[in-house]
C-alpha cells in the first residue's frame, strides 16, 4: 500500500455507519491506489482515541499493531463477501469470532467522585473486541441488508446505507458522488465537442 499522504486522503473517515466499517475505512481508495492510514502503531493509537475515546489506549506494540491490521482486513473481506453474495473465508470468520470473544472493557463507578471509568486489562485488545463484535452484530442483524460498497471504482469503501429507501450508491455524495457527477459532465462535454455542432436542416 502507498505511504500515508499529507493530502485530504490522509484523513480518517468516521462516516461509514459503524465502528467496524470505520475501522475498515482506514484504508482509503481500495479500488485503485490503497493508502493505509494506520501505517504505524502511533497512528493506530490516534485512531483508537478518536473512535473509542472511552478506552484509554496510550500505546500499542508492533505486534498489537500487526494483529489490528489482520483483524481489519479479515472484517473487510468478510463483509465484502456478503455484499457480493459470496461465502466468506472461514479463516477470516474465525479471526473475527476470536476477537469478538476477547474480554471487553466494562464500566466502573469510582468513589468518592461517582465518576464512571471504563476498565480493562488490555485496552487495545478491548477496542479490537468492540470492532469485531460490531462486525458480528451487523452480520446477525437487519443491518446486513444495508451493507454497501461505494460505486466509485477507485474508492470501494464499505458502508451502511441508513437512508430510508436504501438506494445509496456512494460512500458520500459530497465526495465520490460529486466526483462522479463532475466526471460524467466532462465526459458528456467531451463527447459533444467531438461530434461537433448539430444542424436541423434549416
Amino acid at each position: 500500500m502507498h505511504p500515508l499522504s499529507t493530502s485530504r486522503y490522509g484523513r480518517f473517515r468516521f462516516d461509514a455507519g459503524s465502528l467496524a466499517l470505520n475501522f475498515v475505512a482506514t484504508v482509503r481508495h481500495r479500488g485503485s491506489r490503497p493508502r493505509d492510514l494506520l501505517s504505524s502503531p502511533e497512528r493506530l493509537v490516534r485512531w483508537f482515541g478518536l473512535a473509542a475515546p472511552h478506552i484509554a489506549v496510550s500505546a500499542v506494540s508492533a505486534g498489537d499493531h500487526e494483529k489490528a491490521l489482520l483483524l481489519r482486513e479479515a472484517v473487510h473481506r468478510t463483509l465484502r463477501s456478503l455484499i457480493r453474495n459470496e461465502p466468506p473465508d472461514p479463516r477470516d470468520v474465525d479471526l473475527v469470532n476470536e476477537w469478538a470473544s476477547h474480554p471487553p472493557s466494562h464500566p466502573r463507578i469510582e468513589t468518592p467522585s461517582i465518576e464512571v471509568r471504563w476498565v480493562c486489562a488490555d485496552p487495545a485488545g478491548s477496542v479490537l473486541s468492540e470492532i469485531a463484535r460490531d462486525a458480528v452484530t451487523i452480520i446477525g442483524s437487519g443491518a446486513r441488508s444495508r451493507l454497501k460498497m461505494c460505486d466509485s471504482e477507485s474508492c470501494r469503501m464499505l458502508f451502511l446505507d441508513n437512508s430510508p429507501p436504501n438506494r445509496r450508491r456512494w460512500c458520500a455524495m459530497s465526495i465520490c458522488g460529486n466526483r462522479e457527477k463532475i466526471r460524467s459532465f466532462r465526459s458528456r462535454k467531451k463527447e459533444s465537442e467531438r461530434k461537433g455542432p448539430s444542424f436541423d436542416g434549416r
